[in-house]
């Protein structure tokens, strides 16, 4: 069982506060005067933004195990150093490593505007050679705001380049998947992973089929999903980060997951990304900053 203060490096602001979440996993309360925010150590995984007065932005699965050993299902997982299936490696967990991983609370602050800055770190010096040979430090940094901001900085802590990718699996609360549509996606290349990787342009917006998984190159850094029926607009801005995944898993694919089952159709995602034709190449001793920030705006 992880300990709720074993992690915690810093003192804590008025607005943070740390209890025992679902499965007793240690939980990172922010409650500030724009928004409220819940993330877990475990993973350093936000699984809540919800704005003043607003909706929730994130899905979090109901079945989702909140066990170690196992990723958190919904929210906002934090993917590396692979995205997706490690290549050549099919024994190897989906996505990486550190989603279940524990980091530690490096530093909590309030803001003179009101928002709230929480970092959290994760190292590896003697990482797994089978999975991942090369030592690194992470740090996330997550502002929570009016809009929830989140840099994830990647340090090579080797003397030789290393070839990684990142990605923030972001799950979004919709009220019908076939409804939503992504906007800022004209004319820029996908890949669809399901149709055996064929290549393809998107032409108008981006709308979600039954079963998808469209892995958008050199993409622009701000998009917008919409959902139709609730009749909500969400910002999605990347900096430094040249994919975005749209993905959900449809009826027959979702019923067979256990970590969704008929909730497949309560969210879609859209994952911002460092992967397949946009992976990284981090110099020797060199650091990488990709960001993500999420903000509602009027439809």
């Amino acid at each position: 069982m992880i300990e709720i203060r074993d992690h915690q490096r810093c003192a804590l602001p008025e607005s943070v506060s740390i209890d025992a979440g679902m499965g007793g996993l240690p939980c990172v309360r922010v409650r500030n005067s724009h928004a409220e925010c819940s993330i877990y150590v475990y993973g350093a995984h936000v699984v809540s933004f919800t704005p003043r007065g607003k909706k929730d932005l994130l899905w979090l699965s109901p079945y989702s195990f909140f066990k170690e050993g196992f990723p958190i299902r919904g929210g906002i997982p934090i993917c590396f150093p692979w995205f997706g299936k490690r290549e050549g490696r099919e024994d190897l967990p989906l996505h990486g490593f550190v989603r279940t991983r524990i980091w530690s609370i490096e530093s909590a602050e309030d803001l003179a505007d009101g928002r709230t800055t929480i970092v959290f770190s994760l190292e590896s010096t003697d990482p797994p050679a089978e999975a991942w040979p090369y030592r690194f430090r992470l740090q996330l940094s997550m502002t929570v705001g009016e809009a929830l901001e989140m840099a994830l900085i990647i340090q090579n802590l080797e003397d030789v380049p290393v070839t990684c990718e990142d990605g923030f699996h972001t799950y979004f609360r919709v009220e019908d998947p076939g409804q939503c549509e992504v906007t800022g996606l004209n004319e820029v290349e996908y890949i669809d992973r399901i149709k055996g990787d064929v290549r393809a342009v998107q032409l108008g917006p981006a709308r979600f089929e039954d079963e998808m998984v469209h892995a958008f190159m050199h993409v622009p850094p701000v998009l917008e999903l919409v959902d139709l029926v609730e009749e909500r607009r969400i910002r999605i801005e990347q900096q430094h980060m040249g994919s975005t995944l749209l993905w959900n898993p449809g009826s027959r694919a979702g019923a067979a997951n256990p970590e969704i089952r008929e909730a497949w159709n309560q969210f879609v995602c859209v994952e911002s990304a460092n992967c397949l034709d946009c992976r990284l190449t981090i110099p020797a001793r060199g650091l990488h900053r990709s960001l993500l920030r999420l903000r509602l705006v009027d439809i």
